[in-house]
C-alpha cells in the first residue's frame, strides 16, 4: 500500500488529502485477508451466528487495486464521506459491497459522492474472491423510494440514514449489468 498526501479537487476547489493506494504487490495481502474473512464467516455459520460484514479495507482495497483510485483517509477543509478518489476525473467515489444475496445497504445522512459502485462478492455464494462491479446511476439512488412516503433524498434531508437493497431495488429492478468481474 502506498500512503501519500496529494491535492484533490472537489467541486472545483483544491484540498489536501491523505490517500492510500493499493498496488499489485498488495494482492496477496488482500487475498489473505479475504480468505480469513471467509473462514470467520463460515465458522460463525456453524454457531448459527450472523456473519460479519466484509471490512471496507478489503472491498475498498480491491477497488483501489483494480481501478487505480486511492482510498481517501482524510481531506483537510471539506467533509470526506466518500471512500475513494479518481485522480484522472476528480470524482469522489462511494463504494458499497455485499456478501449476501440481498444486501441491506445504509448511507450516512451526509454521504456525498460523484459516482457510486456496488461490489458483489456474493456471486451465488461461492466466496472464491471473485466479485462483480456495478456502477449505479445517482438518480436511481437519490430518487429511490425507501418508504411509502419518502425517497432516499428525503431521508437524508431529515438527517436520517436511508437503508435499502441496492441489488434488489436498483440493479435487478432496472436490469443493470456489471461493468466487469474481478478477482482479489
Amino acid at each position: 500500500m502506498l500512503r501519500y498526501t496529494d491535492k484533490i479537487i472537489v467541486d472545483g476547489t483544491e484540498y489536501e488529502a491523505d490517500l492510500l493506494k493499493a498496488e499489485e504487490g498488495d494482492r496477496p495481502k488482500l487475498k489473505k485477508l479475504y480468505k480469513a474473512w471467509v473462514q470467520l464467516k463460515m465458522g460463525l455459520n456453524e454457531f448459527e451466528s450472523r456473519a460479519p460484514n466484509l471490512p471496507e479495507g478489503i472491498s475498498e482495497g480491491a477497488f483501489s487495486l483494480e481501478f487505480e483510485c486511492p482510498r481517501v483517509l482524510n481531506v483537510r477543509g471539506t467533509p470526506s464521506s466518500y471512500d475513494c478518489y479518481n485522480p484522472k476525473t476528480n470524482e469522489r467515489i462511494q463504494i458499497k459491497a455485499t456478501t449476501i444475496r440481498w444486501d441491506l445497504t445504509s448511507f450516512g445522512p451526509t454521504s456525498v459522492w460523484d459516482v457510486i459502485y456496488l461490489l458483489d462478492f456474493y456471486r451465488d455464494g461461492n466466496f472464491d474472491g471473485t466479485y462483480d462491479v456495478y456502477k449505479i446511476p445517482n438518480k436511481l439512488v437519490y430518487n429511490h423510494q425507501v418508504s411509502k412516503t419518502q425517497t432516499f433524498r428525503d431521508q437524508q434531508e431529515q438527517g436520517r440514514r436511508p437503508r435499502f437493497s441496492i441489488k434488489r431495488s436498483i440493479i435487478e429492478a432496472h436490469g443493470i449489468k456489471p461493468t466487469g468481474t474481478y478477482r482479489i
